[in-house]
């Protein structure tokens, strides 16, 4: 079996009615060797946490304070909250964060200190029509690349989350073979452009429109190292399925 990484990205779904039902069902039946990820909102994270035990998955934060420095700052939450909750993981430059103006992934990664940073790129619908993917996707690794970014805690691993904007929540997913040519030339850009790794420590998910009909032949699919799921997440039964797999 090949080991993949499965993450749940809720977004701002959830409830503590919703969460104990869903880790009733999802502990009970997860019976896997991919590592798991879980992206709740900020404040259900302390009651997944109670969930984790033994179980294999992980707990991740969607958003830093990207104020966050020497002086306290009203709003948001520190790396140093999010590991204290139990989380290990962060996402960085999501489609749906990088619309506002004051967002800056730059700062995001300055400050992610001890979280494996999960970091997302992708085209918009006019960026694919203008055959601009891989600029757009450049411009967006950039920041991922940047030495000075890294002030304090050189990372080991890169995580990047290809992420199509126009595919999100849409239905429709790139042909296999467009994301198996997106992921190589990723893989292929952070090694030759980042400061500290290669090839070997970079991993890149796909995300976009995920679910249980597509998600073994995007898994199968040459260069995928996993997913990042939204709305299929979201059902215990249908994502503990996914999760189950053999690959």
């Amino acid at each position: 079996m090949i080991k993949k990484i499965i993450a749940a990205n809720w977004k701002d779904n959830g409830s503590k009615e919703f969460i104990k039902d869903y880790f009733d069902y999802f502990k009970n039946n997860l019976n896997t060797e991919h590592e798991i990820i879980f992206f709740p909102p900020d404040l259900y994270i302390n009651q997944i946490s109670t969930y984790i035990d033994n179980n294999n998955f992980y707990l991740g934060g969607q958003k830093l304070n990207a104020n966050v420095g020497d002086k306290p700052f009203t709003s948001g939450n520190s790396s140093e909250m999010f590991f204290d909750s139990g989380c290990h993981y962060i996402l960085v430059g999501h489609s749906e964060l990088r619309i506002s103006t004051s967002y800056s992934t730059s700062n995001d990664l300055y400050y992610a200190n001890d979280l494996q940073i999960i970091f997302c790129v992708g085209e918009d619908k006019s960026d694919k029509e203008s055959n601009n993917t891989k600029d757009k996707i450049i411009r967006q690794l950039r920041e991922l690349c940047n030495k000075a970014n890294y002030p304090k805690i050189k990372p080991k691993k890169v995580i990047v989350a290809y992420e199509p904007v126009w595919a999100i929540g849409t239905g429709y997913t790139p042909e296999l073979k467009d994301i198996s040519f997106i992921h190589r030339f990723i893989k292929t850009y952070v090694s030759e452009n980042h400061p500290f790794l290669k090839e070997k420590d970079i991993m890149v998910l796909y995300g976009g429109s995920v679910n249980s009909k597509n998600i073994k032949e995007i898994l199968r699919t040459p260069y995928v190292d996993g997913v990042l799921i939204g709305g299929a997440s979201l059902d215990a039964k249908k994502f503990t399925k996914i999760c189950n797999l053999k690959i």
